[in-house]
């Protein structure tokens, strides 16, 4: 079996690989007559074959990148979209010596039967249907071996490809701030025991018209996570009077726990027979604490009220504006905020009852961002609400796939009169 210095060279060599590949082609783009299209999609699909056979932490940057559109070459990105799917799944054979590392025979004699066809499979781990010795019906989910070993090492290769590819309009200090929250997140996404933490709290929480998984905490460890199963339907097939449970449930948790399921990929969702919302997967999970809730209430209050001076105030406590900013260049951001807020808000305001569907909001906030990258060096890259942003991106494309109704505006106005704000007494997430 090959050691683990070989699994994090190979994993290397990879990467540095299809980083060399690409910085090729980028310097072809500046030679007359090259078709930048056709070697932006071959990038991207260098990069899919590459991140997605990897797994892992590899295999997430991929995922966030392409919910990113806007920064990067749209075949590039389009590549990338495709890692958002369910991976191959590995054959049982590979990960059964995961469970024999983590369980004792104790916990072994408490399973009775484990199918080996896989139910689904990800970039941490994949997930089988089992059947406790006791009748329950549960699913296992097994973490793919040498993952959690390889967080550390992605994550400085691909910030090296990254600031050497210039990709990203982004500063390098600034690449290195949200590579260091990506850290974070993926190294608590591959131990199970911090999700097992994670699913507790959201249950705790309740969320109106959702139904989460019973954890069997028994038989959970850092590999390996066993839950209750919760049979679904895929999302889209849910009925768009759900997306109001959505959109509250979001805000719910943002500003009211501080607990932010951050993961919102299509299969991370379903619907049950009782037209509840099933939700999945619990490593990935934002906290925010109190004055990161505050400061978002803030920033939509002021915009409902185009306030222009406290939307900076605001941005400036949250780090995604520097301090003093306003004072060197308050035309050029009113002018941006206020064309953000009528991109976004205008359409809310005049539809109370709004459908997520091809209505043209997404493209008009898009214009708004892309005209805004001329001025990238005026704003921070903000690595506390990278994962706020992932989420709200995923939600708006799963309300889409369902047309959901919702009255976003009201939704809005609540959040900045305070509706969603947490008990005077609450503590900090934990």
């Amino acid at each position: 079996m090959a050691s683990n210095n070989d699994e994090q060279r190979t994993r290397r060599r990879r990467i540095i690989g299809a980083g060399v590949r690409s910085l090729g082609r980028g310097v072809l783009h500046t030679m007359p007559g090259y078709d930048r299209a056709k070697s932006w999609q071959k990038t991207g699909q260098d990069w899919f074959d590459t991140l997605g056979g990897l797994r892992g932490a590899a295999m997430k940057l991929g995922q966030i990148a392409s919910q990113y559109r806007d920064f990067l070459p749209e075949q590039l990105a389009d590549q990338l979209a495709r890692l958002q799917r369910d991976a191959e799944p590995w054959d049982f054979e590979r990960l059964e010596p995961v469970l024999d590392a983590t369980w004792t025979e104790e916990q072994r004699a408490l399973v009775a039967h484990i199918d080996e066809s896989a139910l689904a499979a990800a970039s941490i781990g994949q997930v089988h249907r089992a059947q406790l010795a006791d009748g329950r019906d549960v699913v296992i989910k097994i973490r793919y071996p040498g993952v959690a070993d390889a967080v550390d090492a992605d994550i400085a290769n691909l910030g090296r490809l990254l600031k050497l590819s210039r990709f990203l309009p982004i500063r390098g200090s600034d690449i290195d701030a949200v590579l260091d929250e990506l850290r974070e997140r993926f190294i608590e996404e591959t131990d199970y025991r911090h999700e097992l933490r994670n699913l507790e709290s959201l249950r705790a929480i309740g969320l109106p018209r959702f139904v989460l998984p019973e954890p069997v905490p028994e038989l959970c460890t850092d590999a390996v996570l066993v839950t209750s199963h919760v049979p679904s339907a895929p999302i889209d097939q849910a009925p768009g009077d759900l997306g109001q449970a959505i959109v509250s449930a979001i805000n719910r948790q943002v500003f009211t726990h501080g607990v932010l399921h951050a993961d919102p990929h299509p299969g991370n969702f379903g619907v049950t027979d009782d037209a509840r919302l099933a939700l999945y997967d619990f490593g990935c999970v934002k906290r925010l604490d109190i004055d990161t809730r505050a400061g978002l209430r803030d920033v939509v209050a002021a915009a409902l009220e185009s306030r222009w001076a406290d939307v900076h105030d605001a941005l400036q406590r949250l780090g995604v504006v520097p301090p003093g900013s306003w004072a060197r260049h308050s035309e050029l951001y009113t002018e941006i905020y206020a064309g953000h807020a009528a991109a976004s808000l205008g359409p809310l305001r005049d539809n109370p009852h709004y459908v997520f569907g091809d209505d043209g909001l997404i493209e008009s906030i898009r214009g708004e961002i892309r005209k805004s990258l001329r001025h990238w060096k005026l704003f921070n890259a903000a690595p506390e609400l990278v994962f706020l942003m992932r989420t709200l991106s995923g939600l708006y494309w799963i309300l889409r796939s369902i047309h959901a109704e919702a009255d976003l505006y009201a939704e809005l106005e609540a959040i900045a009169a305070g509706a969603y704000d947490p008990p005077a007494d609450a503590r900090e997430p934990s």
